[in-house]
């Protein structure tokens, strides 16, 4: 939809228009949410399924920190298509890709890597077979954010639900098969979740090909970089705490209870947290097309008091108990522990669309350095909580749970401090 069209409507319409370009990216990233519950949900009914499912936990923490270059390629490409053009964009996609899966590889081969974590012992050789599985996932995430940038930039958003489908059916597929073909319970959950990325970015990639290219812009990579580097160090900072928070869960009390049960109250948080992952992109894209600062803040107004009255649903009922004793199979002392502390993270998907709103204001805007001053935040927050919570008698779960809300919540404030658009006002000035 054009700028011009936009500014014709009127104010409920264009919160609408809003909803209807997210909601493609929320729908497959909804879909998205739950791959990694369902495969752990595999591995637990695997031989040694508690201590692979905690591996498998303690291995996503470690990937996601890894993947932060290849996650902060959709805003790249919204950003920076302008300048640089296509072929350069892709090249760096590319690359980006291939250093992350090296990486993965180089971890994976060092078996001091588990003892600096703190896992416990019996838990070191399932976490470097993780490490392993998932070897090939960073250059898959590279190429699907980089198509994910281009459609969004675009606006045809829609192919990505499609395509996240195929991938949540490639990877569920891949799970069972594997765990029928009696693979290894610690290399199933990554194989298959590689698996799935792979596919999604092959659908995806049929999508793009029906977009016409109209540039020819070649920009400086030193440029480049240094825009992904900013955005990168924004999303490796927010995903650092994933990385902390294993750390806090092995040195707290009820360690091993606490890492087996973390990765399905994480799963089930992360129903909700998900669907926001391209909420900023999609509402910096707004921004810039038309400036409407106002639609962006009735719309995350609606939905963080959607996710709010979910999150209050599922603590309040026992649908917390359902899945993590029925669905995921968790043993009964984890689950029970996760049960006791699950309405701490309540709040926490709400906190995510108002954290997507400032965001996407301070990337329209052109202003990300302030990301970066609010991610160091996040980091010094979950830096706190995690040195002073193990101090105490609470359990992993307890310390982790406490530490993820502080820590989010001093994002947002510094966000909101430093520089938003006035209440009244109605265009962002780029």
């Amino acid at each position: 939809m054009s700028a011009t069209r936009e500014d014709d409507l009127s104010g409920g319409a264009r919160v609408r228009a809003l909803a209807r370009s997210w909601v493609p990216t929320a729908f497959g990233s909804s879909l998205l949410a739950w791959e990694i519950p369902v495969v752990a949900a595999v591995v637990t009914r695997m031989p040694q399924g508690p201590s692979a499912l905690a591996a498998l936990g303690a291995g996503l923490s470690v990937l996601f920190v890894v993947n932060s270059p290849a996650l902060a390629l959709a805003p790249l490409v919204v950003v920076a298509r302008a300048g640089h053009g296509l072929p350069a964009l892709l090249r760096h996609a590319l690359l980006t890709g291939i250093v992350g899966s090296a990486v993965m590889l180089g971890l994976a081969a060092l078996p001091a890597v588990p003892a600096v974590i703190g896992l416990p012992t019996g838990l070191h050789d399932l976490f470097q077979v993780c490490l392993l599985s998932f070897c090939t996932a960073p250059l898959a995430v590279a190429l699907r954010r980089y198509l994910h940038g281009r459609l969004i930039e675009r606006d045809r958003t829609r192919p990505i639900a499609v395509a996240t489908g195929v991938r949540i059916v490639v990877t569920i597929a891949a799970a069972l098969g594997l765990w029928r073909a009696g693979l290894s319970s610690a290399a199933v959950g990554g194989v298959a979740l590689s698996a799935g990325a792979w596919a999604e970015a092959a659908y995806l990639s049929t999508a793009v090909r029906r977009l016409a290219v109209t540039d020819d812009v070649r920009g400086s990579a030193g440029r480049l970089l240094a825009q992904h580097a900013r955005l990168t160090v924004t999303i490796l900072l927010n995903m650092s705490p994933a990385l902390i928070t294993t750390v806090v869960l092995a040195r707290s009390g009820a360690a091993e209870e606490s890492l087996i049960v973390w990765p399905a109250l994480y799963g089930l948080l992360s129903l909700g947290t998900i669907p926001l992952s391209d909420f900023e992109t999609v509402g910096a894209a707004l921004l810039r097309r038309t400036g409407d600062v106002a639609v962006l803040r009735r719309f995350t107004v609606l939905l963080a008091g959607t996710l709010l009255a979910a999150g209050l649903l599922v603590a309040c009922t026992p649908l917390t108990h359902l899945y993590l004793t029925g669905f995921s199979n968790v043993p009964p002392g984890p689950a029970y522990l996760g049960e006791s502390w699950a309405a701490v993270l309540v709040a926490v998907p709400a906190l995510w669309a108002v954290r997507g709103q400032a965001r996407a204001w301070i990337i329209a805007a052109d202003r990300t350095p302030l990301l970066l001053r609010a991610a160091l935040a996040h980091v010094a927050g979950m830096l706190a909580f995690g040195l002073l919570l193990p101090l105490t008698r609470l359990p992993g779960v307890a310390c982790a749970s406490i530490a993820l809300l502080g820590a989010l919540a001093a994002e947002i404030v510094v966000l909101r401090a430093g520089g938003q658009p006035a209440r009244g006002g109605r265009k962002v000035r780029r």
